[in-house]
């Protein structure tokens, strides 16, 4: 699924999604910042590994937690811009109400399973707290990084909850401008826009 872009105007729909998507970007930029000190580190380590025989120790231990991150900062992020990988077969065929229905009962599923997901999340960051799990090699403590996780799960239920609203909205209303909802493109209208983008770099 991809879109171009969420439409907005000046709804408290729209407004509540603007600034979400806000913060979205904010931890979007902090993953791709993450991803930039690992290259370092790696770099650092690799460096000083083969040239001075002495590999930097904390290495493992912050790409151990960082790999998370990575993952799951940029997730309410992509999931605002319809950008995660499934299966559109049956989706580009529907149209109007029944598209909306659909959507709206796929997002509540993902929800349900997002919920799940972020309580345990929570649990287990409690868990480590109170255990006082670290690293191994530089006794980096774990709890940080597994709250941070249930943050996000939370933050993505945040998205959904504002794309279900978004859905709801067009199914009562039946209105074919979505506001706060990525909308689903076929493969000819892909194809479209990147040709368009292509050509505005040339």
């Amino acid at each position: 699924m991809s879109s171009p872009q969420v439409l907005e105007d000046n709804s408290a729909l729209s407004r509540i999604d603007r600034w979400l998507h806000g913060w979205e970007r904010r931890l979007n930029l902090l993953a791709g910042i993450v991803v930039l000190f690992i290259v370092l580190f790696s770099v650092i380590n690799i460096i000083g590994r083969g040239v001075f025989n002495k590999p930097f120790n904390a290495y493992f231990d912050l790409m151990g937690q960082s790999v998370p991150l990575i993952a799951f900062l940029g997730i309410s992020y992509c999931q605002r811009m319809g950008g995660h990988i499934r299966m559109d077969l049956l989706v580009v065929r529907l149209k109007g109400r029944w598209l909306w229905g659909f959507e709206l009962i796929t997002s509540l599923l993902t929800t349900a399973v997002i919920l799940l997901l972020a309580w345990g999340a929570y649990l287990h960051a409690a868990r480590s707290y109170n255990l006082g799990d670290s690293t191994e090699d530089i006794g980096l403590i774990i709890w940080p990084f597994k709250a941070l996780l249930a943050v996000m799960f939370v933050m993505l239920m945040a998205r959904l909850v504002v794309q279900c609203w978004g859905y709801l909205r067009l199914i009562i209303s039946g209105d074919d401008r979505p506001i706060a909802v990525p909308v689903p493109e076929d493969v000819a209208m892909h194809a479209q826009r990147e040709a368009d983008a292509a050509k505005e770099l040339d």
